[in-house]
């Protein structure tokens, strides 16, 4: 995926200007336009840990004279050096930039479109990145009543299924492009920072449950954690978000659309991955400890039905996935623990949740199997 684009990669909302717009829209829209007035603001909060952005409204006059308004959301490359260096080091922001200008493609648009689900992404106006700089323009979805959704104690049944719907029809997307174009075209290498998030959420974890037996459980795994990091079962491979989970998804105001965001994580690998960080990360205890078989049957209807609709085949089962799931616990946990740090930090999970997972996760004895496969038991 080449860059062709005439626009230039920008630093900040001060670089934005009236030329700059018109260039935007001139290039989005296939027409010469003429920006009357446009607007910029940023967030309340900080929304987003690794990027800066803004909103930017602009008023625009097309060639047949028609007024017209648009609300675009954009991103830039963090101002925050050390931010910065992690994202060099993890290569996201080039991940990030490749897979929006994977969603521009005309292959992509098609399949969605095939798929009935059109926009399981934002609507991307531009992608582009030059050395420390980044630029990302799309759609604003705010005006449309998408918001993110992300209560501490967790996330419904409801909108953990329409999420794991709309990562579906991607990771279907992501077989057929394989298919036709080879895991090359969408591979971007990764760099490998999981180790200290891993260390550091595992440290939160043990103090969680001092003096008890779990402790001991989590000590030991602390002395794995390379094995912990690199645990997968094989499947299939597809295109994954990397980091799913609904702080990084807008639902719809009646949560029967979801859109999945900030995808700087994007690799490709076994789309698993995505359901249990989604499902640790994010769901209720209540969705992956009663309504597990609900949540898999919705996944795999969509997926199949999406890559049935493009024509496309899966080589494997249901019974294949949900057994490749139930051998992935562990990466799940891997997963929750890199984020938990942050999460805690940001009031985005509760003590009681955290602990949830971690009981949960022992009493379907994922620790003691991992420990014995690794000569690590616990007497």
């Amino acid at each position: 995926m080449t860059e062709t684009s005439a626009l230039t990669v920008i630093r900040s909302m001060k670089d934005i200007d009236k030329v700059w717009l018109e260039e935007l829209l001139k290039q989005r829209l296939k027409s010469n336009i003429k920006v009357l007035s446009w607007t910029s603001s940023t967030p309340p909060t900080k929304s987003g840990f690794l990027s800066e952005m803004c909103f930017v409204r602009v008023c625009f006059k097309d060639p047949d004279h028609r007024m017209e308004e648009r609300s675009l959301a954009v991103k830039f490359a963090p101002n925050d050096k050390n931010i910065l260096e992690f994202m060099k080091n993890g290569n996201l922001a080039r991940k990030e930039v490749e897979f929006y200008k994977f969603v521009l493609t005309d292959d992509f648009q098609l399949f969605c479109e095939k798929s009935g689900l059109k926009n399981p992404v934002p609507d991307v106006y531009w992608a582009g990145m030059e050395e420390d700089l980044v630029t990302l323009v799309m759609h604003d979805l705010r005006i449309d009543g998408f918001r993110v959704d992300t209560p501490p104690e967790g996330n419904s049944l409801e909108q953990i299924k329409v999420t794991l719907n709309s990562i579906a029809v991607i990771h279907a997307c992501g077989v057929a492009t394989i298919k036709k174009h080879g895991r090359e075209y969408l591979d971007v290498p990764s760099g490998d920072f999981l180790d200290d998030y891993m260390k550091a959420g595992l440290e939160k974890e043990i103090e969680m449950f001092k003096g008890t037996r779990t402790a001991e459980t989590l000590t030991a795994i602390n002395s794995l954690r390379d094995a912990v990091i690199k645990a997968r079962s094989p499947l299939f491979e597809t295109l994954i978000h990397g980091d799913l989970w609904t702080g990084n998804v807008m639902f719809s105001g009646d949560n029967t659309s979801a859109v999945i965001l900030d995808w700087q994580f994007a690799s490709v690998d076994n789309p698993v991955c995505d359901i249990l960080s989604l499902l640790l990360m994010s769901g209720e205890p209540v969705v992956y400890e009663q309504h597990l078989k609900d949540v898999l049957e919705s996944y795999w209807q969509s997926l199949t039905e999406a890559l049935r609709k493009n024509e496309v085949s899966v080589c494997n089962t249901f019974e294949e996935f949900v057994n490749c799931f139930e051998q992935m616990w562990m990466y799940g946990f891997m997963f929750f623990t890199c984020s938990l740090s942050d999460m805690l930090e940001n009031n985005m999970i509760t003590v009681q949740r955290t602990k949830h997972v971690i009981k949960f996760l022992e009493e379907k004895n994922v620790f003691s199997k991992f420990l014995q496969l690794h000569g690590k038991g616990i007497a």
